[in-house]
């Protein structure tokens, strides 16, 4: 039976180390350009790491790679060097685009939109910045993306989401010293803990957003069978 387009599984699966969390991603893509399942959301936190696009992440560490303090993995999606640590919310959907009728740039300017609302309901006012892509509290980054869309095992037609953003909520911030965050000189990164005062817990923010993704895309969000495939989540929403 093929999957119903109009609903999205999600789940939280707390913290999960990136390349493992990297492959279940892989697999689901697999699975949805197939024609096997529907759409997925998950929302989980990483051990320390930092991350990079497939530029070169050389230019803007600002210390040698054997100083960060966490290692420095390249990936396949788009966008330049960030962290990822305890503390931040990260979300990697994977969306058949073309059933979803987006486009990248409008798949993008979505998930910029659920980070916005997601934000404003513990009023926070954020914006986007023209020409730059993520998520921004005056002239401070609070949320980060960085897309990849692909057709997996080369299926017609399929055009998979993976990767994803990143929504600073109490996360240390001096983990990003080390880099120039997204490749932006001039501009800083800020968290929900820094303009709050306190910060709500990942499991709450993580539900929240989940609810925005499917008020954006037009989802039903349903609890997902993805916590079983991956063996590693430890929280049911």
């Amino acid at each position: 039976m093929p999957p119903n387009e109009d609903t999205c599984e999600y789940a939280w699966l707390g913290r999960v180390e990136y390349n493992d969390a990297r492959q279940l991603q892989q697999h689901l893509a697999s699975e949805r350009a197939a024609g096997e399942r529907p759409d997925s959301l998950l929302l989980l936190e990483h051990p320390p790491v930092y991350t990079t696009g497939r530029r070169d992440a050389s230019a803007h560490l600002r210390t040698s790679e054997d100083l960060l303090g966490a290692p420095l993995v390249e990936t396949d999606r788009g966008g330049d060097i960030t962290f990822h640590g305890p503390g931040q919310l990260v979300a990697y959907p994977t969306i058949d685009l073309r059933a979803a009728g987006l486009s990248v740039v409008a798949y993008v300017r979505g998930l910029e939109d659920i980070v916005i609302r997601t934000l404003r309901s513990y009023d926070i006012d954020s914006t986007t910045e023209c020409g730059m892509t993520g998520v921004w509290v005056e002239d401070q980054k609070i949320a980060a993306i960085g897309v990849r869309v692909s057709r997996p095992g080369g299926a017609s037609g399929s055009w998979v989401t993976s990767h994803g953003l990143a929504v600073n909520v109490s996360v240390d911030l001096t983990w990003f010293e080390s880099i120039v965050p997204c490749g932006i000189v001039d501009r800083e990164v800020t968290s929900m803990v820094r303009l709050l005062g306190s910060a709500p817990a990942l499991g709450d923010v993580s539900r929240r957003l989940a609810g925005e993704f499917g008020a954006v895309f037009g989802r039903e969000m349903i609890v997902d069978r993805a916590r079983e495939l991956s063996g590693f989540a430890d929280t049911a929403m």
